[in-house]
């Protein structure tokens, strides 16, 4: 094997692959696919956005890398903040999404790039950032995902001039197959090689941000963005069947959760249990609505799982977050490997001055902010469901996925997971098989379960794959080559070579 990759969209994972072919290790081509993701993948990369990555060394070990986004250190008064409410139509049903300048809490996009670059790269940022700079200057084509993404979220990209003047057609959101060109990211990609993380966080486009904030509602300060930190944790690890799962801990939740989910399910599977049967489907509705019943406190699952399972997991998160999501994952030669999940909320309509970047909206999401908007703690880092895996069996890595897909990120890798290590389905199969999700007061299953559903739970039965149900992107290896599928439901890309 020379290297495998999948990812949400195709010109994400060529800057991997290009990397990868010209001699560079999974690290670097997760930083190159990154740089290119914030262009490729407008609606939910930005330098503006922040994430989690865990890094497989050979020899060394798992490692999680968290450069999610940090609350302010000092909140304002509401009367002072640009924070106010934009509607976003998705169909069957609308959804408030707060945002202006009060939304954004402080980005770990770009500290976490230069942090696993200083740890583990092996090729200069230079070149890491080269195939950015060029598709900016010369653009890329917005594929159907993407297009569909930006008309969603057309009422927050249209906030600021420079939005309108890279995504839109004057009224208009751009369409499938038009150009996005962002030639103030490529000058700010060149500078940014050049100068490093202390440009961003220290330096000129610091400065911009934090007088636009202060003169216009914004809580950052130069404190703010000069004491972020990327933090190096040991992953979440449990016994799974044969396997060792390795996911996100703390100050993800999506970790806990998905622990909650496989080991609940191994107490509760048979070896008899056929895939998409009326049994699966039940076990499964069973499983959503008992850790639904849970997932959205710490302290019930940390404990769920440590009076049932023994597994001990550290740290409780208060700070709740996360909504629009994408994920890749590279895996090279020498087994090095890398699965990154990253999220910009839905944006919050503020683009940086002279970078084409938008900013995230992560303090304005009602859903996930139960005790109300600006009930956050100061200075501590953002509660996310986010939640990149690595399975092993007892010496090499199996299995390597993640998803975007809000609350719903666990609950659909629980099932990936299961398709593929348990029913044994080839990766293909076990990413698009149906899935289910329980959310509360309404059951939603994708058609392909063989089930006869009288129950008294109000149910929703998809016709075909939809981006509801997550990406699972997702990468299988065995002794002697490795598969990489990119879920069709967000229009991910596979390659193995």
């Amino acid at each position: 094997m020379k290297y495998s990759i999948s990812a949400g969209h195709e010109e994400t994972l060529r800057a991997a692959r290009e990397v990868l072919e010209f001699g560079g290790n999974a690290v670097d081509a997760a930083i190159a696919a990154y740089w290119m993701s914030f262009l490729s993948e407008p609606c939910m990369a930005s330098a503006g956005a922040g994430g989690f990555a865990l890094v497989n060394v050979p020899n060394q070990g798992i490692e999680m890398v968290d450069f999610f986004c940090q609350t302010p250190i000092n909140k304002k008064k509401e009367s002072r903040l640009d924070f106010y409410p934009v509607t976003i139509d998705f169909g069957p049903t609308t959804e408030d999404f707060h945002v202006g300048l009060g939304s954004m809490a402080t980005p770990g996009a770009i500290s976490g790039m230069y942090a696993m670059h200083e740890k583990w790269g092996s090729i200069p940022m230079k070149e890491l950032t080269s195939q950015a700079v060029r598709s900016a200057k010369e653009g890329i084509a917005l594929n159907t995902f993407q297009a569909f993404d930006l008309e969603l979220l057309k009422d927050i990209f249209g906030i600021s001039p420079r939005g309108r003047e890279v995504f839109f057609n004057e009224e208009i959101t751009k369409k499938e197959g038009e150009m996005i060109r962002m030639p103030y990211y490529a000058d700010f990609l060149e500078s940014m090689a050049l100068e490093g993380a202390d440009l961003f966080y220290k330096g000129e486009i610091a400065r911009k941000l934090v007088v636009d904030c202060q003169e216009n509602g914004g809580t950052l300060s130069l404190e703010d963005l000069a004491n972020y930190k990327t933090i190096f944790r040991k992953p979440l690890s449990f016994q799974w069947k044969e396997y060792e799962v390795y996911t996100a801990g703390y100050p993800s939740s999506g970790g806990i959760i998905l622990a909650a989910l496989l080991k609940t399910i191994e107490s509760k599977i048979s070896k008899e249990l056929k895939i998409n049967s009326k049994e699966h489907f039940d076990l499964l509705l069973e499983l959503n609505q008992l850790i639904h019943s849970l997932k959205d406190s710490d302290a019930s699952l940390i404990n769920y799982l440590k009076t049932n399972f023994q597994i001990v997991s550290e740290g409780e998160n208060s700070n709740l977050n996360t909504h629009g999501t994408s994920h890749f994952n590279v895996v090279d030669k020498n087994g090095m490997a890398v699965a990154l999940t990253t999220s910009i909320g839905e944006g919050c309509g503020y683009f940086i001055e002279g970078t084409d970047m938008q900013m995230n909206n992560m303090l304005g999401e009602a859903a996930l902010l139960p005790n109300g908007f600006h009930s956050w703690q100061e200075n501590s880092r953002l509660r996310s469901m986010m939640t990149p895996t690595m399975i092993r069996d007892t010496k090499d890595l199996v299995l390597v996925t993640g998803t975007g897909g809000a609350g719903r990120i666990p609950f659909m890798l629980s099932q990936t997971i299961l398709n593929a290590l348990h029913f044994n389905l080839p990766l293909h199969d076990a990413v698009h098989s149906p899935k289910l999700y329980f959310d509360g007061s309404e059951l939603n299953a994708e058609k392909g379960f063989d089930h006869e559903y009288i129950g008294s739970i109000k149910f929703k039965e998809w016709n075909g794959k939809s981006l509801y149900f997550g990406g699972t992107h997702s990468i299988r290896l065995n002794t002697e080559n490795a598969e990489a599928v990119g879920d069709e439901r967000r229009y991910g890309v596979g390659e193995s070579a």
